[in-house]
């Protein structure tokens, strides 16, 4: 038997990105459990009723849009392997318009340098416009509700609803961590932190610059607009999904109302109507204000990229160890400790559909110490150690 399967652990955050977790340990046979603060699964940022999968490309190849091919890929495989499509409610199919010199190049390039089959990406001409556009035959427009909900249905954790991590520490006695919650003390083997912007009240978290972002969408009726797949400009107008579409999303970084903006929503459709003018004729005689809205906080990193892998442990790190000194003769190496059994999946921004199924399993064959065949370039590029070395060679740990 395979000793971790003995092992329990504690997942923090019942969105994508914990739910996510939660199925890559059922494939371990952990014992898991699900904590989430909210009455259920997916009530924050995973709470969208519609929401896109895609991959992030660049020109040239980067580690970051390396991983976010791999991810969309590792996704379209578990939507098959698990037969999604039977139980989430999805549209397959995006068009990314490339409406700008610069955006055609850049992802014309990309299906070179990537290597990218016609049959995950291919350039095109969205009909509504006759724009150029990059297709995405196998993108997704998907019920981020129902995703979250089928992937904790699979693993089959313990739930527990509306409790509150509060703090957590590792115990002297057996090396477990003990976790206070605010209704019981837990003893677990493991502990994944993928609890979005809530990580705000953990002090060993307060040294990884992450940032809550507020975004707003609009519902439309789907009989408002005739377009058979989603359709991505900066913003994005989705298919139809359950009768409505949505048209998103804003972005603020500084200003986080809860409530909704009502210049957003005509911002949203000002946009819409400017770069597709064709979807509809009347656009004036439309009274937006009767539109449904809804206002969600994402998570997003210093760098916008992911943030997995096993947590640095800051109490125990030299700080003596000067990255001016480490090019001297017989210079110390400066070495980052860890919490062995601690692993956080945070920073998803607005692709925790496309990137969190590879994210939690990357981290938890980390945690198990298991290979896993991503280069270490890739995992480098995600682990929250980027942040801490940073910090080092600006001399800001001490």
């Amino acid at each position: 038997m395979n000793p971790s399967q003995s092992k329990t652990a504690l997942v923090v955050g019942a969105g994508i990105a914990g739910a996510s977790v939660c199925y890559a340990l059922s494939k371990q046979n952990i014992k898991t459990i699900l904590l989430e603060q909210e009455s259920s699964a997916a009530k924050k940022a995973s709470g969208n009723p519609i929401g896109v999968v895609y991959p992030f490309l660049t020109k040239h190849k980067t580690p970051e849009s390396e991983f976010s091919l791999l991810a969309f890929q590792y996704f379209l495989e578990l939507w098959e392997s698990l037969e999604f499509g039977q139980r989430v409610p999805h549209v397959d199919g995006i068009h990314f318009l490339l409406d700008s010199n610069s955006a055609y190049d850049r992802y014309s390039h990309s299906l070179l340098s990537h290597c990218i089959p016609e049959t995950l990406a291919c350039l095109s001409k969205e009909p509504n416009s006759n724009l150029d556009a990059l297709l995405f035959p196998e993108g997704k427009a998907v019920s981020p509700v129902l995703l979250t909900k089928e992937l904790i249905r699979i693993a089959n954790p313990m739930e527990h609803y509306n409790s509150k991590l509060l703090s957590w520490e590792m115990s002297d006695a057996n090396g477990n961590l003990i976790c206070h919650t605010e209704k019981e003390i837990l003893n677990v083997d493991y502990l994944f932190l993928t609890q979005g912007y809530q990580f705000f009240t953990d002090p060993k978290l307060e040294w990884i610059p992450m940032k809550q972002v507020r975004g707003q969408i609009v519902e439309i009726p789907s009989s408002m607009f005739q377009n058979q797949i989603s359709i991505l400009y900066g913003d994005y107008l989705t298919a139809d999904i359950g009768g409505k579409r949505v048209l998103g999303a804003s972005f603020d970084e500084f200003h986080l109302e809860e409530e909704t903006r009502p210049k957003e929503t005509f911002d949203l459709w000002n946009g819409l109507q400017s770069k597709l003018p064709n979807l509809l004729k009347n656009w004036e005689k439309i009274d937006i204000q009767n539109f449904d809205t809804r206002v969600s906080f994402r998570t997003q990193s210093q760098d916008r990229h992911p943030i997995v892998g096993k947590l640095p442990n800051l109490s125990r790190l030299d700080t003596s160890i000067k990255y001016q000194n480490l090019f001297r003769k017989n210079a110390k190496t400066f070495e980052i400790p860890y919490y062995e059994t601690v692993g956080i999946l945070n920073g998803l921004g607005s692709r925790g559909l496309t990137h969190a199924l590879l994210a939690a399993e990357i981290l938890v064959c980390d945690i198990l110490s298991q290979s896993i065949n991503i280069s270490e370039t890739i995992r480098k590029a995600l682990k929250p150690d980027r942040f801490l070395l940073r910090k080092w060679k600006r001399d800001e740990l001490t």
